[in-house]
């Protein structure tokens, strides 16, 4: 049975788990991206091949690796999908807010929005996408 009140904590070791799926998800997006621009494709299809295939490999080692569900991925999928689309969104206006409005070098604001991004991801996942999961 479901708590009414979920407690929210922070777990080193499925936080740093989870940047480790991001790493290895990293390497092979940008591995796919620039194969297929090496052989011709489009930045633009390149770019999107790669990250629908990153969006499944980061889902599968989540999944098995970093929270270790049995949930049905029908269930979790269209979950982990819209927490990294939500965490764009934060990254996105972060991004924003620390370029137009508080004039912070373009380059600091990438950094800063990565960490709202990685951070706002994590917590999605963990208490999102795969919340009602049963932990092994």
């Amino acid at each position: 049975m479901m708590n009414t009140t979920t407690k929210i904590t922070f777990n080193l070791s499925i936080f740093s788990k989870y940047l480790f799926v991001g790493v290895i998800n990293t390497i092979v997006g940008y591995g796919i991206i620039f194969s297929l621009m090496h052989i011709g494709t489009s930045p633009e299809i390149s770019n999107l091949i790669g990250y629908v295939i990153g969006i499944c490999i980061s889902y599968i080692l989540n999944k098995l690796y970093t929270f270790k569900t049995k949930s049905h991925p029908k269930k979790e999928f269209p979950k982990f999908a819209a927490s990294l689309f939500l965490a764009y969104c934060l990254n996105f206006l972060t991004l924003i807010l620390c370029v137009r409005l508080l004039y912070i070098n373009a380059y600091i604001s990438q950094i800063i929005s990565g960490i709202v991004y990685t951070l706002s991801g994590f917590l999605f996942a963990k208490y999102f996408a795969f919340r009602e999961s049963k932990m092994l």
